[in-house]
């Protein structure tokens, strides 16, 4: 893929992180917290996926980027290790809201949540930034 491409495709990710944790506060305030617990590890995973792509590495699974995240960002230091504890326990929200019937969500849990992935996504929007 060339350069221009990549910086392309960053940009996207980036974007869609951020309309995901618009959604997610959107449907906070309107009591759809299943969904916005979806949205919430969605602006997670397109933030981490933007952190890849500035060192050409692209995954099809969420493991995958969820692993290789942890290694390349978190396991170096160059990202703290609360963007890894966000970045699980959106995923574990998602997994369990998704996938478990008849679970109970805890809205101000998924506030407190939220808080955390707009840390992340803004935190990965400027080192991308410092990455250009």
């Amino acid at each position: 893929m060339r350069d221009e491409d990549f910086q392309a495709l960053l940009d996207y990710r980036l974007e869609q992180a951020g309309e995901a944790l618009q959604d997610a506060a959107f449907l906070l305030e309107a009591g759809r917290a299943r969904a916005a617990a979806n949205r919430l590890y969605y602006a997670c995973f397109y933030a981490v996926v933007a952190a890849l792509l500035t060192r050409r590495l692209q995954y099809s699974k969420h493991s995958a980027v969820i692993a290789f995240f942890d290694r390349e960002f978190i396991g170096s230091g160059l990202s703290p290790k609360e963007y890894s504890r966000t970045l699980h326990r959106a995923f574990q929200e998602r997994q369990q809201d998704d996938y478990l019937p008849f679970v109970e969500l805890d809205t101000a849990q998924l506030r407190r949540l939220w808080t955390d992935v707009q840390t992340l996504v803004e935190g990965v929007g400027k080192y991308v930034a410092q990455q250009r």
